[in-house]
């Protein structure tokens, strides 16, 4: 049997971000970061993820995602990303961003080859939904 930490998954801010360019998206041109996006087993790791976006002439021209990960319980440790990919999102005007991850734990503590993973939605105003987010495990 497996016992893992209550799993949480916090995303600060789900329909705003943080502006670089004080009203950019009036002029159609700005870059934008959203705030941390955390997945965590509680307890065990946790995993955060920002996604920053610049954008001219009303598009998105650029989108870089940034991973940081902590291993909380020591017999855990971070293996890496595994897969990040974007693509055009359903409203036709934004991307959506996909992250996942992976640590490895000894079964007694989660399980072995954990997966987090996200699905962020950007849009060239500057605002961005978390889609969704969890653990395969």
């Amino acid at each position: 049997m497996r016992r893992a930490g209550a799993l949480t998954a916090v995303a600060a801010g789900l329909l705003a971000a943080v502006p670089f360019v004080t009203g950019a998206a009036a002029h159609g041109y700005g870059c934008w970061t959203t705030g941390p996006i955390e997945v965590a087993n509680e307890g065990v790791w946790k995993y955060f993820n920002r996604v920053s976006w610049c954008v001219q002439d009303a598009k998105i021209t650029s989108v870089q995602l940034a991973v940081t990960h902590q291993v909380v319980n020591q017999a855990c440790r971070w293996v890496g990303v595994l897969e990040q990919h974007q693509e055009p999102a359903k409203d036709g005007v934004g991307r959506t961003v996909y992250d996942r991850g992976e640590f490895s734990c000894p079964g007694t503590i989660g399980a072995d080859g954990v997966n987090p993973w996200l699905a962020v939605t950007i849009e060239p105003d500057g605002t961005y939904t978390v889609d969704e987010s969890g653990i395969h495990w």
